[in-house]
């Protein structure tokens, strides 16, 4: 219901301005809403009903948009899927969550092996002639309170969970966030960040409030940097890892013609220089971005600019402070509030949070007490309310009674030179129990010393914090949204260390 009213709303007011765009494709608000009512009409003759969870396994383009309004419509819940999932993860994550019917790119889908009236292909001529039909849908079956999504979280840690959300929560999430960032419709968004997972909620936030919603099916930094340029992109969101891959597509000291006003970035810190780098770059303002799906999305942020930027007010190495209607703590075990400074975990109250988890009442009690949401997330507050993160509980390394924090490593490694990419873990250890492990992503063309970078880490960190070896990869393995698989590398590692 609240993305019907969505489009109805900029239908009635600025139907003939672009609602999305994808390369040389575009829907205006008038053509989406059409869209939208005609691939609803479409899959309530082919079965889909009010209650359906429908599986939507694509790339980034405008035709996932169309069908997330449409499915919205019939009160048919949407569960995004990246694209690169196996599959195998497919079938476990489909069996899970009760999925009904698939929507979706013709080469994922192909290889699920469904039978044809359980798929919808994107790629097909009959989709494609749908986009533009301006059939009558059926009547509006959802309300504020069925489910909208169910959204898969990143698994990092093993299988994803399945987040329940209903269009009133994402309301309550939508309205906070508009209150803290002012979006308008003068507002052209490119969201490289995948539209399977919960930078969605996000993603609507901006809709909502009109902005024009631009998508690429694949990253490539310098068509980045060409839709930045030619495309009057004013927001850009992104991971920092995909930022610095801009970065290098556009050279050291080299200044960007750009009419950007904010760089948003989320799912992993960004390292001082990358931000040093980057504003020089594209001059512009930078908003860290700190949410959850389970708490309904984005509960934190800062905006960085040139004002904030002078007078030092905002501490860059924190994940911000909360937005206008979520209250943010860091709780003990005991779900109590603890005093500044002191760390804890990060405890989230927000109207806009998850109903629960699919199938798994016992991790959603975990999740959620006394309505609060435990993130699972190490940090302290200050006086000012900014959140200052540590780590992720169950990445936390105990070696011989401390607690290290790989990411407090991994920020560290940022900044030898020649470092591109850097991930910690804890491995077993005869003597103190658990120690660190670094594995480092090497800077095309520059010389790297696993040497040398412990000994510019001890002049940086306690002596319980050094790794114990800095192995060298091609890659550190990240899902979609980003944040580093560290389960994937501790199989890497297995039994032989």
């Amino acid at each position: 219901m609240w993305l019907s009213e969505i489009l109805d709303r900029h239908c009635q007011q600025r139907g003939d301005a672009p609602a999305v765009v994808e390369g040389d494709r575009s829907l205006t608000w008038l053509e989406l809403r059409g869209a939208a009512h005609s691939i609803a009409a479409y899959l309530s003759e082919h079965g889909v009903r009010h209650g359906d969870r429908v599986a939507v396994y694509s790339r980034n383009r405008l035709e996932v948009i169309a069908s997330y309004f449409a499915l919205a419509h019939l009160g048919a819940p949407f569960v995004p899927v990246n694209h690169a999932m196996s599959p195998t993860e497919f079938a476990d994550a489909a069996e899970r969550m009760e999925i009904r019917h698939v929507m979706g790119e013709q080469r994922p889908v192909e290889k699920l092996g469904l039978a044809e009236d359980r798929t919808t292909v994107f790629d097909s001529e009959e989709f494609q002639k749908l986009l533009v039909a301006g059939r009558t849908p059926p009547p509006l079956a959802a309300t504020m309170d069925d489910p909208l999504a169910v959204l898969l979280t990143s698994g990092t840690t093993g299988a994803p969970k399945g987040v329940l959300q209903t269009s009133g929560a994402l309301r309550q999430m939508t309205l906070s966030w508009l209150a803290q960032a002012r979006v308008d419709d003068s507002v052209r968004l490119l969201n490289l960040n995948s539209l399977s997972h919960g930078s969605i909620t996000a993603t609507l936030h901006y809709v909502a409030a009109g902005a024009t919603l631009h998508v690429m099916r694949e990253f490539q930094p310098r068509a980045v940097l060409r839709q930045i340029t030619e495309r009057g992109i004013t927001h850009i969101w992104m991971v920092p890892q995909m930022l610095r891959f801009v970065m290098m597509a556009v050279g050291k000291d080299t200044k960007v013609p750009n009419t950007l006003r904010e760089i948003m970035f989320g799912a992993s810190p960004m390292s001082p220089e990358l931000l040093r780098d980057a504003r020089h770059a594209f001059g512009c303002g930078f908003r860290n971005i700190y949410g959850m799906t389970e708490a309904g999305g984005t509960f934190c942020t800062w905006l960085s600019d040139a004002s904030t930027e002078k007078d030092g007010s905002i501490p860059l190495e924190s994940s911000g402070r909360s937005v206008p209607g979520i209250r943010v703590e860091i709780h003990d075990e005991q779900n109590r509030p603890l005093p500044v400074g002191e760390i804890g975990e990060v405890c989230v109250l927000a109207a806009g949070r998850m109903s629960h988890y699919v199938g798994n009442a016992a991790e959603t009690s975990r999740t959620i007490i006394d309505d609060w949401v435990r993130t699972g997330d190490l940090g302290w507050m200050d006086a000012s309310g900014y959140i200052h993160l540590k780590d992720r509980k169950k990445d936390v390394i105990k070696r011989g009674g401390q607690n290290v924090f790989p990411a407090e490593i991994e920020n560290a490694i940022a900044g030898f030179d020649g470092v591109a990419d850097a991930a910690v873990i804890g491995v077993p250890d005869d003597v103190w129990g658990e120690v660190p492990l670094a594995f480092v992503v090497v800077e095309e063309g520059a010389t790297f010393s696993s040497d040398a970078l412990l000994v510019f880490l001890h002049g940086r960190l306690s002596s319980y914090k050094l790794p114990k070896e800095a192995r060298t990869v091609s890659e550190i393995p990240r899902n979609p949204a980003g944040k580093i698989l560290r389960r994937v590398l501790a199989e890497q590692v297995g039994p032989a260390l």
